[in-house]
């Protein structure tokens, strides 16, 4: 299935907020309408969205604030961020760059303004977007650490996989912060891969979050590749 990019749109404009629901579902995107501020800072800071659409002339809103929460934030900290604004002064431009924001839209706009702009972030939302998919997989996968003599070599079995890290399973568990290497086999390919890492968390069920560091080139295009040949990897269609 398709994936469908989820986008946040802050706006309190009835006839813009139809329009942009209209054409980011017409380009196979998901829109997610919040109308106040409060609401808005609160999913920023609770869940993953692939851009957002902020509203700089709603005067019960701080367009500046809620754009810099968002550069803040865990999950949507690197999301295109597009201002929508009637006010073209250079110094409120500026300004909302300053922000965070990534594109600048003129109000009124239209159909066509919208689709060049969604059309214009693509690459973004799909960079974005590779770093926190999740690939299903279930490989036998060696995780060693330690040092020296207290090196522990175990197998354990992995769950799922992005370019950026990985879920294991795996009795006994390195502790959180815990640097690590792993080694395992993606499906369809010959040559085995070896990633160093640190432990980002240790929970119940032998479960174990790691965070790939020091990446070669040649590892994280691998990475990459594989997580991209996933089926919810696609974004919009070419018009």
């Amino acid at each position: 299935m398709a994936f469908r990019p989820k986008i946040l749109v802050v706006e309190d404009d009835p006839a813009l907020t139809r329009l942009l629901e209209t054409t980011m579902r017409h380009m196979g995107a998901e829109p997610h309408w919040i109308g106040a501020g409060r609401d808005a800072t609160s999913m920023v800071e609770t869940e993953k969205f692939d851009g957002a659409f902020v509203d700089w002339d709603n005067r019960d809103l701080n367009p500046e604030e809620l754009t810099q929460r968002i550069r803040r934030s865990k999950s949507n900290s690197k999301i295109p961020v597009a201002m929508l604004s009637a006010r073209t002064d250079q110094r409120d431009v500026t300004r909302g760059f300053k922000a965070g924001a990534t594109f600048f839209l003129a109000k009124p706009c239209g159909t066509n303004e919208i689709e060049r702009l969604l059309n214009a972030s693509r690459g973004a939302m799909l960079e974005d977007r590779r770093r926190y998919q999740r690939v299903p997989l279930q490989v036998p996968t060696l995780c060693e650490w330690g040092q020296k003599r207290q090196v522990k070599r175990i197998t354990g079995r992995s769950l799922n996989l992005s370019s950026s890290g990985l879920l294991l399973k795996i009795s006994p568990q390195p502790e959180a912060g815990v640097a690590v290497s792993v080694e395992l086999l993606l499906p369809g390919q010959q040559k085995g891969l070896v990633l160093k890492g640190i432990v980002a968390r240790s929970g119940p069920g032998d479960y174990v979050a790691i965070r790939f560091v020091y990446l070669a080139r040649e590892q994280q295009e691998r990475l990459e590749n594989f997580v991209s040949g996933h089926p919810a990897s696609a974004l919009f269609p070419e018009a």
